[in-house]
């Protein structure tokens, strides 16, 4: 039994043997088929797959011309499907469509599909054409897109399309372009509880780099990272941005935190920005890792009062970066592979203890290994094989939420 919006039924009966097929197969031990054969079996399967999209579209065709929506309490087709299929939004729309262009301006599309020869998404990507070329080009064009599609990617597929339009459309599609462009946005806001939110839409460019920084940076830092890629990424957006501001290196950012008089610890600090209270390991990351502007001051009933506010300069100069990348070559923490560019100067001997910023008592940490040290889930001892040098590992065994 399977329902849709307002309408169920067990269906036409015609899909019992197909349904039987798969029970069998999910029943089968593959692991007993030669290696060669279970090759070729994972080919045919994913052509049959295809052909079964080629009559699932032909359902969905039947569906939309005899007014099923209608029935399943449905304006359109496409929003039948994507309820009731429980797809993405504009999924159900796209598969109405595909269907309807494929039997009106695709033949040859249509015949591939349902032969297995190329994909569903090929064939989305093709009828994309119809709203980007000319119809009276159409005829010509498919054979060309069908060629793209045995050799490539539906990507590969979208790409030529548009290399179509341009050649024989230029202004139409430039403006098109431009439109599609017109639609980019990046939000950055704050919550009620001080955290930020994204959200955006970006050009396909910026996308791809966009992309591939965050894949560069948001790789796990050694085996034993436990964080999501959520939230490897959500840290990689902080050592970018590291990078970015005043112009400074990976590792050295510009933060104003206000704290009392009697508490330079950390007890009680605001970031200057928010007002928001700075967390003690938080506060210890950011005098050991940012370029920082200290307001101190004394707290009364009305508020904060500057005593006094100075730059503290306790940070690596350029030259003490460049001989702890010579020395350290990456973080130090034993099994991270993230290189010298991508790492913080950090203090071996706390600086607000009296730690010197001279080079014995200075090495190199990533960010995710260096927020571990100041968590205190990693710690640093002198490596006995090399004098001089130094190497972290963890304090101890934890299970707990990744940083």
């Amino acid at each position: 039994m399977f329902e849709m919006g307002g309408v169920a039924g067990g269906g036409s009966g015609a899909l019992a043997p197909l349904t039987a097929a798969v029970d069998d197969l999910l029943a089968a031990d593959h692991r007993d088929v030669p290696l060669v054969d279970l090759v070729a079996d994972i080919g045919v399967l994913h052509t049959q797959e295809q052909r079964l999209a080629a009559a699932r579209l032909a359902m969905v065709r039947a569906c939309d011309a005899d007014g099923g929506h209608h029935l399943a309490g449905h304006a359109t087709t496409g929003a039948m499907l994507t309820d009731g299929l429980r797809l993405a939004p504009g999924q159900g729309q796209s598969m109405a469509k595909t269907a309807r262009l494929l039997e009106s301006d695709f033949p040859a599309t249509a015949q591939a599909l349902q032969e297995g020869a190329i994909s569903y998404p090929h064939a989305v990507a093709i009828t994309r054409a119809k709203s980007k070329l000319p119809a009276d080009r159409l005829p010509e064009a498919e054979p060309i897109l069908l060629q793209v599609a045995a050799a490539g990617s539906a990507a590969m597929v979208r790409a030529a399309v548009d290399r179509m339009a341009e050649l024989l459309e230029p202004e139409h599609h430039d403006q098109e372009d431009q439109d599609l462009r017109a639609r980019r946005y990046l939000n950055v806001s704050q919550t009620l509880d001080g955290w930020w939110a994204v959200d955006g839409h970006l050009p396909p460019e910026v996308g791809q780099r966009l992309s591939a920084a965050l894949e560069e940076f948001a790789a796990p830092a050694d085996p034993a990272d436990i964080r999501t890629a959520p939230q490897r990424r959500a840290d990689a957006i902080a050592e970018i941005a590291d990078a970015a501001v005043d112009g400074t290196t990976t590792g050295v950012t510009a933060v104003t935190i206000t704290a009392d008089a009697e508490h330079l610890d950390g007890v009680g600090a605001t970031f200057d920005h928010t007002g928001m209270p700075v967390g003690l390991s938080t506060y210890d990351l950011a005098v050991c890792q940012s370029r920082l502007t200290l307001v101190v001051s004394k707290k009364s009933g009305i508020g904060w009062s500057p005593l006094a506010v100075g730059r503290l300069n306790r940070y690596a100069t350029p030259a003490q970066r460049a001989a702890l990348h010579r020395r350290d070559q990456g973080c130090i923490y034993r099994g991270c592979t993230r290189p010298a560019r991508r790492c913080h100067a950090h203090h071996i001997t706390d600086w607000r203890d009296g730690g010197k910023t001279d080079l014995p008592n200075m090495v190199l940490l990533c960010a995710y290994h260096h927020r571990m040290i100041h968590l205190g889930r990693a710690t640093i001892t002198e490596d006995p094989d090399t004098p001089g040098r130094h190497t972290a590992g963890p304090t101890r065994r934890h299970t707990t939420t990744a940083a």
